[in-house]
C-alpha cells in the first residue's frame, strides 16, 4: 500500500508541470499586452470600422481595353492609395484588394468628409515636365514623417475656412445676381433680333463668365496666400520676397556655403515652420529659393497640390532608405533636392508600358524602357526636342521619382530608355511606378458609405446576448448530463478567454490586427469547438468506466483515445481556417483569423489544462460517485462483488 501511495503521488507531481507551463504562458501573454501599452490602462484591441464608426469606399479598377488589372497592378495601386489616406493624417487606414478587381478603404474613427475620400481614390497623377533651372539642395534637413500631423490638422482648418467662405459668399451672389439682372435686360431689348444674334450673345456670355470663374479662382488662391504670409512678420516677408528676386533674376539656387555665411537659415526661419498646405498655396518661386522650406514640406502636402499641368510647380525626391541610411552614418542633412518644373502635357495616360531592361551603354547595368501611346508619342517628341541635354522629372503625386537627363536621339520615337546606377529593385520600383501610375486613372469610386458606430455597437451587443446564451445553454448541458464536471468546462472555459484575450491585443499591437463583428463570431464559434474537445473526452470516459475501469485508471486510456479525435477534429478546423483566409476577402477574413487563433488556442487549452484537471478530479472520490459524476449516466447500477475491494474494479485497475 504505501508503494502504491507513492506511486499516486508522483503521478499527482506530474500535472504541476502543465499547470505551471499554462500559467507562464498565460502571464507572459499579459505581461506583453500591458508592455505594449505603456503599461497605461487596460490594454484593448483595435476595433474596427463596424466598431468605432467611419467611413469605407470601394473603388473599382478597369484598364482601357476592358481587361481585368492583374494582381501586380492591383498591388501597386493599393501601395499608391494607401500612401495617399497616410498623408491625410488618417490613422491606421484599412487598405486592400477585394476580388480581382476592388480595392477597398477603411477609415475607422477618423471624422473624414467623402470629398477627402474620393480625392484619395482619384488617379495618381503622372507627369513628365521639364526640370528649370538648377536642382537645389535642401538644406532645412527635415523628414516629411514628421509633417504628417501638421498636414491633418491644415486639411481640418482648411476644411474651416472654406466653411466661413461658403457662409459668406457675398460677392459671388452680387455677381450672380448682376448677370441674371443683365441676361434679361439683354432678352428685353433684343425680342426681335435673330436666333443667330441670341446665339452669339449667349456664347460670348459665357467666355465671359468662364473669365470671370478664373478671376474668382486665382482670388481665391491670391486670399490664401495672404493668410499664410500673415503668419509671418512682414519684415521677414518683405526679406523674402527681396531675396527670392534677387535669387530668381540669378537663376542659380542658395548653396549650403552661402546660406551659411549669410545667415539667411536664420532670417527666414518662420518660412520653415509653415504647414505642408501652408506651402502649397506660396508662389513657386517662393517655395524653390527659399532654402527653409524643406522636402518635408513639399512631400507631405495635401495629394493633387501640384497636379495642373498648366502651372510651374515645385517638388522634392524621394531618396531610397539606404541613401538616408548612409546620409545618416555620415552625419549628413538627407540627400534631398527641390525642383522647379514647368507646364506640361505628357502624362500617366500616355505611357503604353515600361519595363526593365539591360542597358546598352552600360553592360552588366540595368536601364527602365519607356514605351508611349501613339498621342504620347508625339508629346513626347516635342519634349525631347526642348529638352537635349536637359533634366526631364518624372513626378508621381508630390514627388519626383526620377530626373533624367534628356540625350541626343531620345526624340526618334515613341520608346526611351531611362539609365543610371540602378540596382534591380530600383529599376523594378521605377519600371512599376511608370507602369502602373496610370493603372489608378481607370479606377471609379463603386460605393461610398459612412458607417455609424450605433449600428455596430448594437449588432455587437446583439451578438454578445446571443454568444452568452449559447455558452450558458453549454453550461447548463454539461452540469445537466456530466454533473460536477461541468465544473472543468467552465473553468476551461474561463481560462480560454485569459488566454484568447492577451492574444488577440498583442496581434492588434503588433501586427495592426482588427476586431470586427465578424471576428467576435469566429470567437463564439469557437466556443462551441472548445466545448466538442470536452464532450469527446467525457465520452471515451464513459466508456472506459461501461468496461468496468475506475475513473482513475480511465482517465489515461481514455486521454490517448480522445487525444486522436481532437487533434485529427482541431486540424481540420485550422485546415479550413486558413483556407478561409487566403481564399476570403473582407469580414471573411476577420472571421477566419479568429477561428483559426481560437482553435490553436483551445489545443493548448485541452492539453495543457482540461486533461491535467480532468487527472486531479479523477483522484478523489467525486467522480466516482455515480451521483456527482455524469460519465456513470446510463449503466447499470454496479453490483456488490464490482465495489468490493477485490472485485472487478480493482482488477481492471491493475
Amino acid at each position: 500500500m504505501a508503494r502504491r501511495r507513492k506511486g499516486i503521488a508522483r503521478k499527482q507531481m506530474r500535472v504541476f508541470p502543465y499547470f505551471m507551463s499554462l500559467l507562464v504562458i498565460v502571464g507572459l501573454l499579459w505581461l506583453a499586452v500591458f508592455a505594449g501599452a505603456g503599461f497605461k490602462g487596460f490594454p484593448t484591441p483595435k476595433l474596427g470600422l463596424d466598431l468605432q464608426g467611419g467611413m469605407t469606399m470601394t473603388l473599382r479598377a478597369s484598364l482601357p481595353n476592358g481587361e481585368t488589372p492583374n494582381g501586380d497592378q492591383l498591388e501597386q495601386a493599393r501601395q499608391i492609395i494607401e500612401n495617399r489616406v497616410n498623408g491625410t493624417g488618417v490613422a491606421e487606414p484599412e487598405v486592400y484588394v477585394e476580388g480581382s478587381n476592388n480595392i477597398v478603404v477603411n477609415v475607422a474613427g477618423k471624422q473624414t468628409n467623402q470629398e477627402e475620400m474620393r480625392e484619395i481614390g482619384a488617379p495618381a497623377e503622372l507627369r513628365f515636365r521639364e526640370v528649370v533651372g538648377t536642382p537645389a539642395q535642401d538644406l532645412s534637413a527635415q523628414n516629411p514623417e514628421e509633417f504628417e500631423e501638421e498636414a491633418a490638422k491644415e486639411g481640418d482648418d482648411s476644411q474651416d475656412a472654406e466653411g466661413q467662405d461658403s457662409e459668406t459668399p457675398s460677392d459671388e451672389e452680387s455677381a450672380s445676381g448682376s448677370d441674371d439682372e443683365s441676361a434679361k435686360e439683354s432678352e428685353d431689348a433684343k425680342d426681335d433680333e435673330s436666333k443667330g444674334e441670341e446665339s452669339g450673345d449667349e456664347k460670348s456670355k459665357d467666355e465671359d463668365d468662364a473669365k470671370g470663374e478664373e478671376n474668382k479662382e486665382s482670388d481665391a488662391l491670391k486670399e490664401k496666400r495672404e493668410k499664410v504670409l500673415g503668419k509671418i512678420d512682414d519684415e521677414v516677408v518683405k526679406s523674402a520676397e527681396a531675396f527670392v528676386a534677387q535669387k530668381a533674376e540669378q537663376g542659380q539656387p542658395v548653396t549650403m556655403q552661402e546660406a551659411a555665411q549669410s545667415g539667411v537659415m536664420e532670417a527666414l526661419a518662420p518660412f520653415g515652420d509653415l504647414s505642408p498646405d501652408d506651402v502649397a498655396v506660396l508662389e513657386p518661386e517662393m517655395q524653390y529659393y527659399i532654402p527653409t522650406i524643406g522636402c518635408g514640406q513639399l512631400n507631405a502636402r495635401t495629394p493633387g497640390s501640384i497636379s495642373n499641368i498648366d502651372n510651374t510647380v515645385v517638388a522634392c525626391n524621394r531618396p531610397s532608405e539606404s541613401e538616408v541610411q548612409q546620409a545618416k552614418q555620415s552625419d549628413q542633412p538627407p540627400p534631398y533636392v527641390k525642383y522647379m518644373m514647368a507646364k506640361t502635357n505628357l502624362i500617366g495616360e500616355d505611357v503604353s508600358t515600361a519595363a526593365v531592361q539591360p542597358d546598352q551603354q552600360a553592360p552588366g547595368q540595368w536601364a527602365v524602357g519607356i514605351t508611349f501611346t501613339s498621342d504620347g508619342t508625339d508629346k513626347w517628341v516635342s519634349l525631347a526636342k526642348r529638352t537635349v541635354n536637359k533634366n526631364v522629372a518624372i513626378v508621381l503625386d508630390n514627388e519626383v521619382i526620377s530626373a533624367p537627363t534628356i540625350e541626343p536621339g531620345a526624340a526618334n520615337g515613341g520608346q526611351v530608355s531611362i539609365s543610371g546606377d540602378f540596382t534591380t529593385e530600383d529599376a523594378n520600383l521605377l519600371a512599376d511606378q511608370l507602369k502602373y501610375g496610370a493603372l489608378p486613372a481607370a479606377f471609379d469610386v463603386e460605393t461610398i458609405d459612412t458607417v455609424s458606430a450605433t449600428l455596430g455597437l448594437e449588432q455587437l451587443k446583439a451578438g454578445m446576448i446571443a454568444g452568452g446564451i449559447g455558452l450558458l445553454l453549454v453550461v447548463l448541458y454539461c452540469f445537466a448530463y456530466y454533473r460536477f464536471l461541468g465544473v472543468t468546462v467552465i473553468s476551461s472555459l474561463v481560462v480560454s478567454a485569459a488566454l484568447t484575450y492577451p492574444m488577440v491585443v498583442m496581434l492588434s499591437q503588433q501586427i495592426g490586427l482588427t476586431l470586427t463583428l465578424a471576428g467576435i463570431a469566429g470567437f463564439i464559434v469557437a466556443v462551441g469547438i472548445t466545448a466538442d474537445a470536452f464532450v469527446v473526452m467525457f465520452e471515451r470516459l464513459k466508456d472506459e468506466i461501461k468496461e468496468g475501469r475506475s475513473a482513475r485508471s480511465a482517465v489515461p486510456r481514455a486521454w490517448v483515445r480522445a487525444r486522436r479525435t481532437i487533434i485529427s477534429a482541431n486540424v481540420v478546423n485550422f485546415m479550413s481556417a486558413v483556407v478561409l483566409y487566403i481564399l476570403g476577402i473582407g469580414v471573411v477574413k476577420g472571421f477566419a483569423f479568429a477561428l483559426g487563433l481560437s482553435t490553436i488556442s483551445g489545443m493548448i487549452l485541452v492539453f495543457l489544462f482540461t486533461h491535467p484537471l480532468v487527472s486531479v478530479f479523477s483522484r478523489g472520490k467525486i467522480m466516482a460517485s455515480p451521483k456527482l459524476s455524469g460519465i456513470h449516466v446510463g449503466m447499470n447500477r454496479p453490483s456488490k462483488q464490482a465495489t468490493g475491494k477485490l472485485g472487478t474494479a480493482e482488477a481492471k485497475e491493475s
